[in-house]
């Protein structure tokens, strides 16, 4: 009994340490050092395509919006599903 309730409690503390703490891959430390986005088109006139914004680093379409902490956090990342690049943020 003890051993499963050890159990189930070090399973949850897996679950909190990789999806809260751990945050996603390649996301920078500071939220605010990432360009916006009108200030990454800007800096990257080519990343504005005819069907939206592209990486500018390898030129991949599909732009994924990832919340800065979690899910649901307002704060938004913008990072290439490709090469797993984060390119800008909103809010």
């Amino acid at each position: 009994m003890n051993h499963l309730l050890l159990l189930i409690l070090l399973g949850f503390a897996l679950f909190y340490w990789v999806y809260f703490c751990r945050g996603r891959k390649g996301r920078p430390v500071d939220w605010q050092s990432l360009p916006t986005r009108e200030q990454y088109l800007a800096l990257h006139p080519e990343a504005r395509g005819e069907d939206g914004i592209a990486c500018h680093h390898c030129g991949h379409l599909g732009l994924q919006a990832q919340g800065r902490v979690h899910l649901a956090d307002f704060r938004h990342q913008y990072a290439c599903p490709r090469c797993h690049r984060v390119l800008f943020r909103s809010q």
